[in-house]
C-alpha cells in the first residue's frame, strides 16, 4: 500500500495547493478600493483553476508542478479549497457588499463570518441564540415532565397490581387500591 501523501511548500515551490490567500487578498483589495482589476485577476485565477485542476468526475486536484503544461496533478484536494478558497471567489464576485458588511462582520482565518460585537448582526445573532435556548429549555422541561408522568404511572400500576394481589378475597378492592386509582 502507498504511504500518506505529503506536501511540501516553500516560496520557490512549483506546487499549487488550491490555497485561499491570493484570492482572499484580491477580495479585500477589491472591497477596499472598488477597482475592478482585482475582480479581473480573480476571474483569470478562477478560469485557470477550472481549466487545469477541475477533475472530470468531480472535485479539484492539487497541482504538483505548475511549470509544466498541462500541469502535473496530485491525487488530492485540500479541504480549504471548498471551505475558504471558493468562499472568497464567491465574495469577490458578489456585487452586494451587504452580503458580508464589514461594519457588521469580520472574517476569521477560516473565512467564517463572525458578527462584530454590538453590531446589528451581533444583536440579531444573540436574539436567535436566546430563542433557541428558550425552545431547548422548554423542550427539556417538557421531556422531564413526560418522564415524571410516565414514572408516576408505572408506580401507580405497580401499586395497583400489588393491592390486587394482597387484597383479602371477598373484600371490595376500593379500600386496597391507591387513592388515585379509585377516582379514575
Amino acid at each position: 500500500p502507498a504511504g500518506p501523501i505529503t506536501a511540501t511548500w516553500s516560496q520557490l515551490s512549483s506546487g499549487d495547493f488550491l490555497r485561499p490567500e491570493t484570492i482572499e487578498t484580491l477580495f479585500y483589495l477589491w472591497r477596499a478600493t472598488g477597482d475592478e482589476v482585482y475582480r479581473e485577476w480573480g476571474w483569470n485565477m478562477f478560469r485557470a483553476f477550472e481549466q487545469w485542476t477541475r477533475l472530470p468526475d468531480g472535485g479539484y486536484a492539487t497541482v504538483s508542478n505548475v511549470n509544466s503544461a498541462p500541469p502535473q496533478l496530485a491525487n488530492k484536494m485540500e479541504s480549504f479549497w471548498l471551505a475558504e478558497t471558493l468562499k472568497y471567489f464567491y465574495l469577490l464576485f458578489e456585487d452586494d457588499p451587504s452580503v458580508v458588511d464589514f461594519d457588521e462582520w469580520v472574517l476569521n482565518t477560516e473565512a467564517h463570518p463572525l458578527p462584530i460585537w454590538g453590531s446589528p448582526a451581533d444583536k440579531k445573532a444573540r436574539a436567535r441564540l436566546a430563542r433557541r435556548r428558550l425552545v431547548a429549555t422548554k423542550a427539556r422541561k417538557r421531556r422531564e415532565a413526560e418522564e415524571a408522568a410516565l414514572q408516576e404511572m408505572e408506580t401507580l400500576h405497580t401499586e395497583t397490581r400489588q393491592a390486587r394481589q394482597n387484597a383479602p378475597k371477598g373484600e371490595p378492592l376500593d379500600r386496597w387500591l391507591p387513592a388515585v386509582e379509585r377516582y379514575h
